[in-house]
């Protein structure tokens, strides 16, 4: 037994000198698998790889962990490399990565790297975070990326890649963003990324993507933006997006969307931007989307919308921008709107709407932007346009307006571009104001 009390320090001494060995040797692998890497590069003299080296004796085993852009845990083991945004230039040789067993960041983005996305990048298996955007790759994206089990973060954006998107990705089941955006992506949206329940972000915007968007994205509860803008998606919104209740973005303009708008949307509760402009979209503006109290932008111009603007819009009292130009609205304007106190951007114009600009419009103390031109619009002019001091530019050409303009009109200094001309409206408002550019008759 004294024998044991006697070795057990000298076992521990021993035990504490290989683990450091071995720490020694994990980190110059480490450091020789980046310097491998570096050499590869065509950028490798830039000035944030100067700290890459292992000193004048290339047998000095040397931490890469005091290196630019490589973080390591508490056992010099690298886990993150970080060069985002220093111009970078290369392509993506990954045999020195696999080198780094512990490696769960990596972070590429905005340099000047070109070639293909490897498949055996499937072979860090301990990545959580891989973003390669704002490079140069091309081809298309490896299926074998769906091996990255542990992966949370895939941003991808702003390359050159083409092909379908793998349906494979739906494996991936603890990925929160997927940024796919500004690419060259085709085929259909696979409806397999419905099982990727974690997802707070998807953004797929800016590719030439087509067919219908799958029903199945609305199983995504955790949803907090949605960008499948400038595609070529047709079909029906679906109304499962209604099921969304976290999301606060929602942008699929730009695209050949047909079919109403579903009521459905109106129970996205979180909703504080919607964009579903430039599509072909009909029937009515539901009258659930009064419901969406947090909403602060609507676009839906350019579409074929058709009835009259819903009463219920004047719900809206966090809306700052609501532009329903180039449809085909018909009715009055509701004088409800003047209940929207935040309201800076209005626009109403192309489309068949009648009656009288209502007086409440003039509640809109923070209006800058009214464009009700090329309507039906009879009736003067409301005296409390410019009430609040904040408007600048106002058109409301090509209608049937009659009687005098207005002198609060005319009084309003804020005013920079006014167009009344094709009414039958009396006066002359640059007579008694020097806007910036003014056509009245």
């Amino acid at each position: 037994m004294k024998s044991l009390t006697l070795l057990a320090p000298l076992l521990l001494c021993v035990t504490l000198l290989c683990s450091s060995l071995n720490v020694a040797s994990d980190s110059a692998a480490a450091a020789l698998a980046i310097l491998k890497w570096k050499a590869s590069l065509q950028s490798q003299n830039h000035s944030v790889l100067l700290s890459w080296n292992t000193s004048n004796n290339p047998n000095t085993k040397t931490s890469p962990c005091a290196w630019f852009g490589i973080h390591c845990n508490h056992a010099d083991s690298v886990i993150k490399i970080n060069l985002t945004g220093y111009g970078v230039k290369g392509t993506l040789h990954l045999f020195p990565f696999l080198s780094l067993p512990n490696l769960a960041e990596l972070d590429l983005s905005t340099n000047e790297l070109y070639g293909i996305i490897p498949p055996k990048i499937s072979q860090l298996s301990k990545l959580t975070y891989l973003d390669l955007s704002f490079n140069q790759f091309s081809g298309k994206i490896p299926p074998e990326i769906s091996h990255l089990v542990h992966l949370q973060t895939l941003h991808l954006a702003g390359n050159q890649l083409n092909g379908s998107i793998p349906r494979e990705i739906s494996q991936l089941k603890f990925l929160t963003d997927l940024a796919l955006c500004s690419n060259k992506l085709n085929g259909c949206i696979p409806a397999s990324l419905g099982k990727l329940s974690r997802l707070v972000s998807l953004l797929l915007y800016n590719n030439s993507l087509s067919g219908p968007i799958p029903p199945e994205l609305g199983n995504l509860r955790n949803l907090v933006e949605v960008y499948l803008d400038t595609n070529r998606l047709t079909a029906p919104i679906p109304s499962t997006f209604g099921n969304l209740k976290k999301l606060r973005v929602l942008q699929m303009f730009n695209n050949g969307l047909s079919g109403p708008i579903p009521s459905e949307l109106g129970n996205m509760e979180s909703l504080s931007e919607i964009s579903l402009y430039h599509n072909n979209l009909s029937g009515l503006i539901p009258t659930s989307f009064g419901d969406l109290r947090l909403l602060t932008l609507a676009h839906l111009y350019e579409n074929q919308l058709s009835g009259p603007i819903p009463e219920e819009i004047g719900n809206l009292n966090s809306l700052v921008d609501l532009e329903l130009s180039e449809n085909q609205l018909n009715g009055s304007i509701p004088a409800s709107l003047g209940n929207l106190s935040n309201l800076e951007i209005l626009f109403l114009r192309d489309n068949r709407l009648s009656g009288s600009i209502p007086n409440e419009i003039g509640n809109l103390m923070k209006l800058s932007v009214l464009e009700l031109d090329h309507n039906n619009l009879t009736g003067n002019l409301p005296q409390g346009l410019c009430r609040g001091g904040s408007l600048e530019y106002f058109t409301a050409n090509d209608n049937q307006l009659t009687g005098p303009i207005p002198q609060g009109l005319k009084n309003c200094t804020s005013l920079k571009r006014v167009y009344l001309e094709r009414n039958r409206l009396r006066g002359n408002i640059s007579e008694d104001l020097s806007v910036y550019e003014s056509k009245i008759h």
